[in-house]
């Protein structure tokens, strides 16, 4: 079992790097591959790299030994855990003034290096540890089209679904009061429209519009979900909908979700908020939508405009896939770790 994180930020761009130049990389696999001795993969290997986690257990041993063998240590951050919100499952582990977090906060000081998604994380990072800016490098989200590749034949119904898809973190920004009130006008004015929201489910929105809000699950095994799960959803989806309640954590996250809707040539509209406004090019490949206003004019759009929804979709799919295939990428992670070795 993989998380989509997992996959995002260690698996997939290390994958891509293995046999690349000279590059040799081994993917730890916890549930088919035994126990790591760490004194054998440090004589081995000159760089480990990991997610971050907050146990204290699984940290020292590796950390001990890399530094007893002088082997660079490289932790990946891809959220703001010190802004961490009370509707993250996470949230006990890493609140503020929660052991994790201090320990979080404690490995970040003592790795060599910290990778993460934006610049935004990155200035996080450096005011919340010991870590400085040139110790902190940024590797944007990139996707691999051998498995997302599935661009879908466009839906011609008179049946519209507005999809949310995510994990289980994202009740507030389903909430956001600018979103709610944009897509209740939407509801109201178009009885053919149903609302999607695979994960997080929002009981107020089966209390609104009954039987026309849906809520249905995902799978914590990112291989399962992009090969099986996610193509079902997305092939009842006309239009994508990305809400964040704007705040000191969302700001840190990526733009991932635009990445995975443009593989399947969906159109988007997705929140005004930094990640999104520097990649989606408005009214073009998606739409950014920050008040109600703007929220139920982009949806209205797409809904009454068919041709616009076929064009959009396709728009999105060429620019993931000229501009945003990890395959195209391997040699910012090569760069990167042949500065960490010298």
């Amino acid at each position: 079992r993989t998380h989509g994180v997992d996959y995002a930020r260690i698996i997939n761009p290390m994958t891509h790097l293995n046999g690349y130049e000279n590059f040799e990389v081994y993917v730890w696999n916890p549930e088919t591959m035994p126990l790591l001795n760490w004194p054998e993969i440090c004589e081995k290997y000159d760089i480990i790299y990991c997610n971050y986690f907050g146990v204290l257990e699984k940290f020292v041993p590796m950390a001990a030994v890399a530094k007893h063998f002088k082997v660079p240590l490289i932790m990946d951050v891809d959220d703001a855990l010190w802004e961490i919100k009370k509707d993250n499952p996470a949230y006990e582990a890493f609140k503020p003034g929660s052991e994790g977090i201090a320990n979080f906060s404690v490995f970040c000081d003592l790795v060599d290096y910290v990778t993460t998604t934006t610049p935004y994380l990155k200035n996080v990072i450096a005011s919340r540890t010991a870590k400085r800016h040139p110790d902190i490098k940024v590797f944007p989200n990139y996707i691999n089209l051998s498995l997302y590749d599935k661009p879908m034949e466009f839906k011609d119904t008179d049946e519209i679904v507005l999809l949310h898809h995510g994990s289980t973190t994202h009740f507030f920004d389903l909430m956001d009061k600018e979103f709610e009130e944009g897509i209740d006008r939407i509801m109201k004015e178009y009885p053919n429209v149903t609302f999607k929201t695979v994960g997080a489910s929002i009981a107020k929105y089966k209390m609104k519009w009954g039987q026309r809000y849906v809520n249905a699950f995902g799978d914590e095994d990112v291989y399962k979900w992009i090969s099986t799960v996610m193509p079902e959803h997305m092939a009842d989806a006309d239009i994508m909908l990305t809400p964040l309640h704007v705040n000191s954590y969302t700001k840190g996250k990526s733009s991932i979700k635009y990445l995975e809707n443009g593989s399947f040539s969906k159109p988007g509209c997705y929140q005004k908020i930094r990640q999104y406004t520097e990649l989606v090019d408005d009214s073009i490949d998606g739409y950014v939508c920050e008040t109600a206003q703007q929220w139920y004019e982009s949806v209205k759009k797409l809904i009454d405009n068919k041709k616009l929804r076929k064009n959009m979709g396709h728009n999105a799919y060429v620019k993931v896939k000229k501009y945003w295939q990890m395959k195209d990428h391997v040699a910012e992670y090569a760069t990167f770790f042949k500065k960490v070795l010298k």
